[in-house]
């Protein structure tokens, strides 16, 4: 049995282990953000297909199962929409360390859900999981992504310049944001 929870409830979301039955409707959740999506997201530059959406569901579930990466749809609580993913995309056990990642679906940013997520699963990893440090990486352009990690808290560590290239063959400066406890942190 996985350390990695199948589930994780907040007022709003239910952060939830995908099936094969979502991803018909986790490919529309991408689809219409796709735009969003291609300009932050390796894997979004081009339109998913249905056939590659059912197979990042199983290798998610595989992952879960192996404890080695923990991609959770968003999916909001009252009509049970998938809005989004989140989750811990990079984890080492050995300090243990989380790295939370996430997306939303374009229409439905700048409502909190990604930080009400982003809350969620950081007090997941210190609470449950031990975590001696939780932190989020994003491109140093993707300002919507970094506010959402100063407004929980999280500290600005550094700055990575050439770090990787993005989706369109330039290089990203990576931003990372770090916390060590809990108490670091401001629930939204």
């Amino acid at each position: 049995m996985s350390r990695l929870p199948r589930e994780i409830r907040t007022r709003r979301l239910c952060l939830r282990l995908p099936s094969e039955d979502d991803a018909r409707a986790l490919n529309t959740a991408i689809a219409a953000s796709q735009e969003a999506l291609s300009r932050w997201m390796d894997w979004a530059v081009e339109p998913q297909t249905l056939a590659q959406t059912t197979e990042f569901i199983r290798g998610s579930l595989d992952g879960w199962s192996q404890e080695k990466a923990l991609n959770l749809l968003m999916v909001t609580a009252d009509d049970d929409e998938i809005i989004g993913a989140t989750g811990y995309p990079r984890l080492d056990w050995s300090v243990p360390c989380f790295e939370i990642g996430y997306w939303c679906r374009s229409d439905r940013t700048g409502r909190g859900y990604v930080s009400e997520a982003t809350w969620a699963l950081a007090r997941h990893a210190f609470e449950s999981l031990a975590a001696n440090r939780v932190e989020l990486r994003m491109d140093e352009k993707n300002r919507q992504s970094w506010a959402v990690a100063e407004r929980l808290g999280f500290r600005h560590e550094a700055t990575l310049r050439n770090e990787v290239r993005v989706p369109h063959g330039s290089l990203r400066d990576t931003r990372i944001y770090g916390a060590v406890s809990l108490r670091e942190l401001v629930s939204p």
